[in-house]
């Protein structure tokens, strides 16, 4: 009976595996590979070897219940010398220590993730930013990584423009918030107050470590003001999506308003800045306004000075340079290439389309409206 060749073949179908796939990551032939499963062949140990590293599992658990004894290398054996010399407290650290990497390594490498990034205004608490992972790294157990919240709470550090350390405080998500994703979650909070427009870098440690022992992989780096994400590193699409690209926030207009007053100026508020030298005269040409048979109505476009780093940086206000008609719709139109600083550009039109009142109006009445 060919035992090993059956169980080779049970093995690569069970992990989904082609014949061609396991050629590929044993570095062994496709051919050869049949001739094993076929019982044609017998492996040699270092083709159990490569079988074995190729499917992902141990040389043990390749064979079953048969084990194979392996010559012990003159590295291991130096290894464990050397921790055979070490005091009983050092052993036992350095045995975490080994347990840590080792299933670490065993749980497919370092696939702890960053998977949510919110900026949290609070009149209580101030300015934060909350981080959610794919792990929980705010509340592991201390039989399994000694000091670990505490040294991932070491590992996040702020700068501002200038390179200059900004001091903070890391809160366990646990402390603060309930449910599924608190003890996923890290909360990093300024200790001094940010300035509003203010450039600033949060750099997160690679050796953020959760409780299933895998690790962040990567140092991190988001670069962010108090209103949005700047940029992150590594770049990640769908976290900065939500930040870096550009919409219309508010209108102090709703679309389809009726009764609005004759002498309104219209307020746009925007997702990010939109008044730059870089980008101001060319939104300026993004925006027009006319009644809804197609007349133009001429507006001034006012935007604040282009270095303002207040929330007026992204605002636009639209002023009917000679007012507008009493009972009249209108048809206030935003470009799709309208851009903000950060060169992303609106996407698609907006439309915000609205009906002034009665002039003279007076106690809610009003005339029948006329279509301009």
């Amino acid at each position: 009976m060919n035992y090993f060749g059956s169980r080779l073949k049970q093995l690569r179908e069970s992990q989904m595996l082609s014949a061609s796939k396991l050629s590929k990551q044993s570095n062994l032939s496709q051919p050869f590979i049949h001739r094993i499963e076929s019982g044609e062949k017998q492996p040699t140990l270092e083709t159990l070897k490569k079988l074995a590293q190729g499917l992902g599992i141990s040389l043990g658990e390749l064979l079953g219940e048969e084990q194979v004894s392996e010559p012990e290398s003159p590295r291991i054996a130096r290894i464990i010398n050397n921790i055979r010399k070490l005091p009983v407290e050092q052993a036992e650290a350095l045995d975490l220590l080994v347990t840590s990497l080792a299933n670490g390594h065993a749980a497919g490498g370092n696939p702890l993730t960053l998977q949510a990034i919110n900026l949290n205004h609070s009149d209580q608490a101030g300015f934060e930013i909350e981080l959610t992972f794919s792990a929980n790294v705010a509340a592991i157990m201390e039989h399994r990584i000694p000091d670990g919240t505490k040294r991932n709470m070491a590992g996040f550090h702020l700068f501002d423009d200038r390179m200059k350390e900004v001091l903070i405080d890391v809160i366990p998500g646990n402390k603060r918030i309930l449910g599924q994703k608190a003890e996923r979650t890290l909360i990093v909070r300024p200790r001094t107050r940010l300035i509003e427009g203010g450039v600033y870098k949060l750099k997160i440690s690679k050796l953020l470590q959760a409780n299933n022992y895998k690790y962040l992989k990567e140092n991190h780096t988001i670069m962010f003001n108090t209103d949005e994400i700047i940029d992150i590193t590594p770049f990640n699409e769908k976290l900065c999506t939500p930040y870096l690209s550009l919409s219309l926030d508010n209108c102090n207009i709703a679309s389809g308003g009726e009764n609005v007053p004759v002498n309104t100026d219209i307020k746009l508020t925007f997702t990010n800045n939109v008044i730059t030298n870089a980008v101001r005269d060319h939104n300026r040409r993004c925006i027009s306004l006319e009644s809804s048979k197609k007349q133009p109505v001429e507006i001034d476009v006012i935007m604040a000075k282009p270095h303002d780093n207040s929330k007026k940086k992204r605002e636009i206000i639209i002023h009917p340079r000679y007012g507008l008609q009493s009972n009249t719709v209108y048809v206030l139109t935003i470009s799709e290439s309208l851009q903000g600083d950060n060169k992303k550009l609106l996407g698609t039109d907006m439309v915000i389309t609205f009906t002034t009142g009665n002039a003279n109006m007076e106690n809610g009445e009003q005339d029948g409206v006329s279509i301009a």
